[in-house]
């Protein structure tokens, strides 16, 4: 069986008995991870080819010493946040986002990807991290608001405060998510999709 190096270098070289080889392999593994993020099946099958379509065309500017496996994972990954951003599937990702670790966890096994791609992919994680560090009562309505979607006056009866005192506490919790978040560029656009 090819390596992830092998198969980067026979690609890169236009081998297409290789790239065939290598879509066979990974075509259905990748076509999991898309509908992770995008519900429909025909959108996640068209983002996947589309990746390799895009391998293909571009092998000449394979770097064979990164993980070819990596490159089409980030590629998908980064095309579906766009459909996301533009459909605003917010529940969709939403739930996406509430088991990631156990789905990163599960991916990198399977991709057995190098230190340098599983380094890239921990987003959620970093946000899920940093919304649990705000303040007790910021936390909590930061949560109702963007997670589960409620409107200040029900939070404010909720939490026991004035619907100004909610928007308020919204507002820093940006402040801080987004100066927490700062080394991490996908979060901050991620924080720009919730609701």
């Amino acid at each position: 069986m090819n390596s992830d190096k092998n198969f980067a270098i026979e690609i890169k070289a236009g081998n297409l008995d290789v790239f065939q080889e290598f879509y066979q392999l990974y075509f259905n593994r990748l076509l999991n991870y898309a509908s992770l993020f995008v519900a429909q099946a025909d959108v996640a099958e068209d983002i996947v080819q589309e990746a390799f379509f895009k391998l293909w065309s571009n092998r000449q500017k394979i770097d064979t010493k990164q993980s070819i496996t990596g490159l089409l994972y980030r590629t998908i990954r980064n095309q579906c946040l766009n459909i996301i951003k533009e459909k605003k599937v917010h529940e969709k990702f939403i739930e996406f986002a509430s088991h990631y670790e156990d789905i990163e966890s599960l991916y990198k096994a399977d991709f057995d990807l190098p230190v340098q791609d599983k380094d890239d992919f921990y987003v959620f994680s970093e946000i899920k991290k940093a919304i649990e560090e705000l303040p007790e009562k910021q936390r909590k309505v930061y949560k109702l608001a963007k997670f589960e979607g409620q409107s200040h006056k029900e939070i404010a009866e909720q939490v026991n405060i004035s619907p100004k005192g909610v928007e308020r506490h919204i507002t820093l919790a940006n402040k801080t998510l987004r100066t927490k978040l700062d080394h991490v560029k996908t979060a901050i656009f991620v924080l720009a999709l919730l609701p």
